[in-house]
């Protein structure tokens, strides 16, 4: 009974912590998230703006953010899993297409990218109906979700984890449910009395906590940052400065004309009389200013001019400023996000990508290691230890450069030609799966081994032949050299 209560009570003790966790990072979380789809901090407008100024504050949102979050995403993704010593997809491969990764992997990644962090976590089936050996894949957000590790920067497996089912500013409402996953088990909690109670536990058995973390990069205190909160001082300055154009455009962008002098016209009742008003003072047409309107005067002082209409081009020099900024913090190409890079060659576009892609390698050699694990953690599941245990497998990546086929095909003759195999040499050919590649290889293989059977066939063939032609040819000579009977014969 003691055991018990001691388990609760440190059951207790981790919910309450991982749900503090969630509730501090939750606000700047959040926020990033929010800047994601859109919903940014609104420019500065001043306290008694008008309906038409305020409809262009609306208009003023220029969301660059899901472009530098997609620009990495769109540029990796994971073709295959091989086992160490093996050219071929490990068996494990089966329960990445059966939890549908090939697209889910893409979620993961941008939820990493855009916040810093995202979890997968890998459990048996525990629904009604399903497989205790076939591997259920998950993944979830920073946003609800926590992991405690013991050291946050090397532990490829926390220690727990939490997600809850609603954060605080979900409606303004505390979390009602979640679940927190340990070594052992999962354990399903209800926090609608204030302390997290255990309502369910579903026991796992796997020996680790199936959770893993996707981090681009975390630093030696377990840290990290996504793209958006890198860029999103620099967004509100876009959108500020998005503003300013729009009323620029919407106040001075036409030539204003203007005339002093001009002589009132009156107005005159049906009877030739001038309309008066309540003070009994008589009242006049305002002119009418617009392009078809031919302005004349009687009055000889009467001065016509013109207000020339106002330049926005600084403006857009300081947008597109701000942009090629957030480009810089976040390595991006700045061509992937304007357009009025064009007709670059092709070494100015190697060397704007040049940093990017190797933004790029780094974070595949993160997610890289995240991704083993749960490929391990599958086979855990399915009940191969050695699979589990295995800690030199790696997963291949689709190579997604930007180089042409023709200059892919020509590098990939060239180091055929010096003896690199052949499943090498497609993984650099851009659009090549993986599944390509190995029914490539594999049909290779058959043909060669085909056409070596048919060289020892003909060769095997052609030994007969070969033996009687030689016997002939050796008889011919023994025969040339003895005196035949008949010639003997006749001699004597």
């Amino acid at each position: 009974m003691d055991s018990l209560t001691e388990v609760a009570s440190v059951l207790t003790q981790r919910a309450r912590h991982a749900r503090g966790l969630i509730q501090r990072d939750y606000e700047r979380l959040n926020l990033a998230d929010r800047y994601l789809r859109g919903f940014h901090r609104a420019p500065f407008i001043p306290k008694k703006a008008n309906p038409e100024f305020r409809a262009l504050v609306k208009r003023s949102f220029d969301n660059i953010v899901p472009l530098i979050v997609d620009a990495p995403t769109n540029a990796m993704g994971v073709d295959g899993y091989r086992r160490s010593g093996s050219d071929t997809n490990a068996p494990e491969w089966k329960w990445w297409q059966a939890n549908r990764l090939d697209q889910r992997q893409h979620q993961v990644h941008r939820g990493a990218l855009a916040a810093g962090h995202s979890y997968v976590t890998v459990l048996p089936g525990m629904r009604p109906g399903e497989k205790r050996d076939r591997p259920q894949v998950r993944a979830y957000d920073a946003v609800k979700t926590v992991a405690v590790y013991e050291d946050p920067t090397f532990d490829p497996f926390p220690l727990y984890a939490l997600h809850l089912d609603r954060t605080p500013g979900d409606g303004g409402q505390e979390p009602h449910t979640g679940r927190l996953i340990d070594d052992q088990a999962v354990y399903h909690l209800d926090f609608e009395s204030g302390d997290p109670k255990v309502t369910k536990v579903e026991q796992h058995g796997m020996g680790v906590c199936p959770v893993v973390r996707f981090a681009p990069a975390v630093d030696l205190q377990g840290r990290t940052q996504g793209l958006v909160e890198r860029v999103m001082t620099t967004q509100d300055r876009i959108n500020q400065m998005t503003l300013n154009m729009l009323i620029a455009q919407h106040y001075g962008a036409f030539a204003i004309r203007f005339a002093t002098g001009l002589a009132p016209v009156e107005v005159l009742d049906e009877y030739g009389d001038p309309v008066r008003d309540e003070n009994g003072q008589p009242t006049f047409l305002p002119p009418v200013l617009d392009p078809s309107t031919l302005l004349v005067s009687p009055n000889a002082e009467t001065e016509f001019g013109q207000l020339p209409a106002q330049s926005t081009k600084d403006l857009q020099d300081s947008i597109a400023m701000a942009v090629k900024h957030a480009c810089m913090v976040t390595e991006t190409p700045p061509h992937y996000v304007m357009s009025d890079m064009v007709n670059m060659a092709a070494d100015a576009l190697a060397a704007a990508e040049s940093a990017f892609m190797r933004k790029v390698a780094e974070v595949q050699a993160a997610f890289g290691e995240s991704w083993e694990s749960v490929m391990r953690l599958c086979a855990l599941v399915a009940g191969d230890r050695a699979g589990f245990e295995d800690e030199e497998s790696e997963v291949v990546w689709a190579d997604r450069g930007n180089r042409s086929f023709a200059q892919a095909a020509d590098a990939g003759l060239k180091l055929s030609q010096i003896g690199v195999p052949l499943g090498i040499v497609l993984r650099k050919v851009p659009g090549f799966t993986q599944s390509d590649i190995d029914e490539a290889v594999k049909e290779w293989k058959a043909a060669q081994e085909q056409r070596l059977r048919e060289i020892a066939a003909s060769q095997q063939a052609k030994a007969p032949d070969e033996g009687v032609n030689d016997g002939d040819e050796r008889g011919r000579a023994a025969g040339d050299s003895r005196v035949p009977a008949g010639a003997g014969a006749h001699s004597r």
